[in-house]
C-alpha cells in the first residue's frame, strides 16, 4: 500500500490545475479560477469584475498547501515506510491549509469584508446578497485525494495495511463475482426472450 499512496498525492497536486471555484450573481458568472489560480492570484473575471482580476493577491495558505503536497510526494519517492508519519502529516496539513485558504472566498467572508469596508464598494448589500459561490470538481477532488492519502498513510503507520489490502481484495472479488452473476442472468434473460420470440407463430398477413 505504501507505493500506492503516490497516486492520491499526485492526483491532489494535479487537481490544482482543474476548475475550483466560480462566483456568480443572478446566474451571471463573475469570476472563475483553478486551484493554482487562487493560490497565485490568477483568476478569470468577466464584465465589470474584470478589473478585480488585475489586483488579485496571492493566497499564501494555498501556496503552503501546494508545498505540503509536494513535500509529501518527495518523501514518498525518497524515503521508506518510516516516513509514513510525515506523509500523514503533510496530507492533514494540506487539508487544513486548503480549508483556511478558501475560507476568504466563502459568501460569509465576502459579506463580512463588504461590511467592514462600508458601502463604498462597487456592489451594494442587495447585490452582495445575491452572490453565489460554487466549488467545483477540482476542489473536491483535491480534498478527497488528500483524505485517501492520509488514510493510507495511517494504515501503513499502524501496521494495518495487510489487513486492509486483504479486505479490499475480498471486496473486489465479491464485486467481480456479483458482476459476473448479473451478466450471466442478463444473458439468460436475453436468450429466453429470443427463444420465446422464435417460438411465436408468424402472424397472418
Amino acid at each position: 500500500m505504501w507505493k500506492w499512496i503516490r497516486i492520491p498525492k499526485g492526483i491532489a497536486l494535479l487537481a490544482f490545475l482543474l476548475p475550483w471555484m466560480t462566483v456568480s450573481c443572478s446566474d451571471q458568472k463573475l469570476v472563475e479560477a483553478s486551484g493554482f489560480g487562487l493560490a497565485f492570484g490568477r483568476v478569470s473575471a468577466m464584465g465589470q469584475a474584470s478589473q478585480a482580476s488585475d489586483g488579485a493577491s496571492m493566497n499564501f495558505w494555498l501556496i503552503l498547501a501546494l508545498l505540503a503536497i509536494a513535500g509529501g510526494l518527495f518523501l514518498l519517492f525518497t524515503k521508506g515506510r518510516e516516513a509514513a508519519r510525515l506523509v500523514l502529516g503533510t496530507s492533514v496539513a494540506a487539508l487544513v491549509l486548503i480549508f483556511v485558504g478558501t475560507w476568504r472566498y466563502s459568501k460569509d467572508a465576502i459579506m463580512a469584508e463588504a461590511a467592514k469596508n462600508g458601502s463604498e464598494g462597487s456592489m451594494d448589500q442587495a447585490a452582495l446578497a445575491m452572490i453565489q459561490v460554487n466549488w467545483h470538481f477540482g476542489y473536491w477532488l483535491a480534498l478527497l485525494s488528500l483524505i485517501a492519502a492520509a488514510v493510507m498513510a495511517w494504515l501503513v503507520m499502524s501496521g494495518k495495511e495487510a489487513e486492509a489490502e486483504a479486505k479490499m481484495r475480498s471486496l473486489a472479488a465479491d464485486a467481480t463475482d456479483a458482476a459476473k452473476g448479473a451478466a450471466a442472468k442478463a444473458s439468460d434473460a436475453i436468450d429466453a426472450a429470443k427463444d420465446k420470440k422464435d417460438d411465436e407463430p408468424p402472424k397472418a398477413p
